[in-house]
């Protein structure tokens, strides 16, 4: 049965709602506060919630700012109940979240229609929510499966032939093989390494009063250095691609976690790399003013739409995989915006399509060497 909850301070317009509802087939709880409904919500969690703007305690505006901070109770239909012909005041119950609002006073009808409707709306929300859920799930499926069995089958392949043929390789032909086999090995690495950087995250084991407590104090340039040399490890297509570094500050000091920063700005680095067409240089520029240090990633590839930027910094979404030969799972320029946000920092894309991407991060400086 769909739970109802009906905050409204006046006792006989509490109970009349209530009774119209449950004439209805509703389940109904009530509270003659904005408090008691708060607590109720988050007791019971209804499925929707009528309440009035003006009670004790706490107010309409108050309940919904507190219920919307919270992602169980962020998608919750709430309608707001208002004697007030003001529009300014609807207007601020909309902008703080509110599906919809009757004005005092209202018709048996109008109750029931605003309820059924923003139901309606709101099973047609979580509806396509959970096809789309469902899609990343076999995409996600699809993907992961390639990704892992891709190396293994690379590595195994690799290890058979070097059993079967040592003895008789020249000692070309056994680097070679090796070098199938330490990329098939990198592979998996990086993986694992995204893997376990998300599982922090999402844990809140990696955020910033951890890399305070834990974090060393690092050039910008030493990470950068590094940054670098793994961003050609991950970069599977272009890897050998030329980097133009310009170092301003060189000896701008960060406070950070030093194998996550690489590693977030490593896929920074490996997407520039990836993207740029043979023969055009990626521009990369470290600069410190007030008390930031900045680094700008900028290559000359194809770009991104408006649609495309926002997919690409989603978890487990590629642009055109279908169409571009690419690996991975998806996770690279996500994995780099939180971990840069971890540390405090903001991550700022700029593309257009057809005339490349240009990345700027910005981390708090810790001090000058």
């Amino acid at each position: 049965m769909t739970t109802i909850l009906v905050m409204e301070d006046e006792p006989t317009l509490r109970q009349n709602i209530a009774e119209f509802l449950s004439i209805e087939g509703y389940d109904v709880l009530q509270a003659e506060d904005g408090q008691v409904g708060l607590n109720l919500a988050r007791e019971r969690v209804p499925e929707l919630i009528i309440s009035d703007i003006s009670m004790p305690v706490l107010d309409g505006y108050e309940v919904l700012l507190q219920l919307r901070q919270n992602p169980a109770h962020r998608s919750i239909p709430f309608i707001f109940l208002t004697a007030m012909t003001d529009r300014s005041f609807v207007r601020h119950g909309m902008e703080l979240g509110a599906d919809d609002y009757l004005t005092k006073p209202f018709t048996y009808p109008e109750l029931i229609a605003a309820v059924n409707t923003r139901l309606e709306r709101h099973k047609e929300h979580v509806r396509v929510a959970t096809t789309e859920l469902d899609a990343v799930k076999k995409r996600l499926s699809r993907v992961v499966t390639h990704e892992m069995r891709s190396p293994v089958a690379s590595i195994l392949m690799v290890q058979n032939l070097l059993s079967a043929q040592l003895d008789t390789m020249e000692t070309h032909e056994i680097r070679a093989i090796l070098d199938t086999l330490q990329a098939g090995s990198f592979r998996i690495y990086h993986l694992a390494e995204q893997l376990s950087f998300m599982t922090q995250l999402d844990t809140d084991t990696l955020n910033y009063d951890a890399i305070v407590s834990w974090g060393f104090e690092s050039p910008i340039w030493s990470i950068l250095m590094a940054a670098t040399n793994l961003g050609r490890r991950f970069a599977h297509r272009n890897p050998n691609g030329t980097l133009q570094l310009d170092e301003r500050d060189r000896d701008a000091v960060i406070l950070c976690h030093n194998q996550s920063l690489t590693h977030a700005l490593a896929e920074v680095i490996a997407n520039a790399l990836d993207f740029s067409p043979p023969g055009c240089d990626v521009f990369l520029s470290q600069w410190q003013r007030d008390q930031s240090v900045f680094i700008r990633v900028t290559d000359y590839g194809p770009g991104m739409t408006e649609e495309q930027l926002e997919r690409a910094q989603q978890e487990f979404e590629q642009i055109d995989r279908d169409t571009k030969e690419q690996q991975g799972l998806g996770l690279g320029l996500h994995v780099a915006r939180r971990v840069i946000e971890a540390h405090h920092g903001k991550l700022d894309i700029v593309s257009r399509s057809g005339a490349g991407t240009q990345v700027t991060i910005e981390l708090p400086l810790h001090r000058s060497a």
